[in-house]
């Protein structure tokens, strides 16, 4: 879908409601319509200062005195977009209606626009591929530096650092050592030192694409109990990609066959403790993977499946193609 297929679409759904026009505010809808710009200063905001407005008669990125300057000379998936400024001190809304002429403008989210985003183009998948990259690179670089004797603080950091080497940002960064992997879902990293293992869990961003991935540094190998569990989610997650996660279905249906195979590998009710991840792309999930859950699966999707049973887990980003093939990313 190119940014023009874009435009047609949602200038289709605001006219089926009578609309003109729509304004897309959060970095997600921004991000998916200009091919990767991301209009965060402040990340710890859902949006920026900068906003898209589509009309039928034109496209335009509104933004304030501040950040125009910088987006003309260096933001080049915006360099045939018109840039119009506003006061530092004022918000947006007022170009918002100047340029829409006085004609009925929406918002994204009352346009519905979630389906559209959920489903990459091959821009976006290929921009997707070198995240992941860079993801898989950051991984290598930092489990082959970790010692026994490294904190959990001092790997999050590690893995932070690289990240923002290669331009990427991590939104979602948990560590645990040996002591808090089966304590904890969601370990925040501490000062421990990691002991025996580490495990990380990351979800990288950039562009508005987030690929996540969980990796396992051993420095004892696992055996008995563990070595089972661990090859168990394993298992769980080949099955999501090669037989759930399959076009035209729903993704409650691939959740039911999730607890199913939970259910064949031993371990029937480790899917109550954690959820099992989803959809991926704009967001980390865009859709949650749980009972009844109607989005269907179509391709160009991403998915981010991360089951996991207590003291291990697995975890990867991949991209349904069409025909039906996929392609682990991260």
């Amino acid at each position: 879908m190119s940014r023009a297929d874009r435009r047609d679409a949602l200038l289709e759904r605001a006219g089926a409601r009578g609309a003109s026009g729509v304004v897309l505010r959060t970095f997600a809808d921004v991000a998916w319509y200009t091919g990767g710009f991301d209009v965060r200063i402040d990340r710890s905001a859902p949006s920026g200062s900068t906003v898209v407005l589509v009309t039928l008669a034109g496209e335009w990125v509104i933004t304030d005195v501040i950040e125009g300057p910088r987006l003309r000379d260096e933001e080049p998936t915006l360099r045939d977009l018109d840039i119009v400024e506003h006061p530092w001190t004022a918000g947006p809304d007022e170009q918002v209606r100047e340029l829409a002429g006085g004609g009925l403008v929406l918002e994204a989210e009352d346009v519905g626009i979630d389906d559209l985003r959920m489903v990459l183009d091959d821009e976006a998948i290929e921009r997707y591929r070198i995240l992941g990259r860079d993801l898989t690179a950051a991984f290598d670089e930092v489990a082959a530096s970790v010692t026994p004797e490294t904190t959990e603080l001092e790997a999050a950091g590690r893995l932070a650092a690289a990240g923002w080497a290669a331009g990427v940002h991590a939104p979602v960064l948990l560590v645990a050592g040996a002591e808090r992997i089966p304590r904890y879902r969601h370990p925040l990293p501490t000062p421990a030192p990691v002991g025996d293992r580490v495990m990380f869990v990351a979800g990288f961003e950039r562009g508005g694409l987030f690929a996540s991935s969980t990796r396992f540094v051993h420095f004892r190998e696992p055996d008995g109990e563990l070595a089972r569990r661990f090859a168990a989610t394993d298992e769980i997650l080949r099955r999501m990609r090669e037989e759930a996660s399959r076009p035209g279905r729903t993704l409650g249906e691939a959740f039911a066959d999730c607890r199913r195979f939970y259910a064949e590998v031993g371990f029937a009710d480790e899917w109550q403790l954690h959820h099992q991840g989803g959809i991926a792309g704009y967001h980390s999930r865009e859709a949650l993977g749980r009972p009844d859950e109607p989005t269907v699966i179509r391709p160009g999707m991403a998915f981010a499946w991360n089951p996991s049973i207590t003291g291990a887990k697995s975890e990867e980003t991949f991209v349904l193609l069409e025909g039906g093939s996929t392609e682990v990313l991260a």
